[in-house]
């Protein structure tokens, strides 16, 4: 898996938290990355219409209330594999775990992508938002 979800759920974080709409270059800062990156993500969730920007107004914002979004709705939306890990391909059909090894692990990677979105489902981006804004008591 890549950072792409996590850098969603970060974009996301970012803007449960403000009122006006945040621009590229803004959200690039937070995540220390650059605006190319953040324009591909936000194009994903746009698409997903987690997010919306509209004409003549610079930025993003969130198109529902943080409170209805939940991670595994992020992690469905931005992950591109298949499954969670790859399984890799051109093995050994000569071979019995080679000619079985794909089938095998696609019917367990299925069920370990259910419990992740599962899990993930557990939380909101509110909830998230929440966390990260409380102050650390030592």
């Amino acid at each position: 898996m890549n950072t792409q979800v996590s850098v969603a759920i970060h974009i996301l974080s970012l803007l449960s938290i403000e009122e006006e709409p945040i621009s590229s270059k803004l959200i690039a800062g937070s995540i220390n990355s650059n605006p190319t990156l953040v324009r591909k993500i936000c194009k994903y969730l746009k698409d997903g219409q987690l997010i919306e920007s509209q004409q003549g107004k610079a930025g993003y914002k969130l198109s529902k209330p943080a409170s209805e979004i939940t991670l595994g709705a992020v992690y469905q939306l931005i992950q591109e594999e298949d499954h969670f890990a790859k399984i890799h391909q051109d093995t050994n059909p000569d071979c019995i775990v080679g000619r079985n090894i794909q089938s095998a692990l696609n019917d367990v990677y299925s069920k370990v992508d259910l419990k992740i979105v599962e899990e993930l489902n557990q939380t909101t981006l509110e909830a998230l938002a929440t966390q990260m804004t409380q102050p650390v008591m030592s």
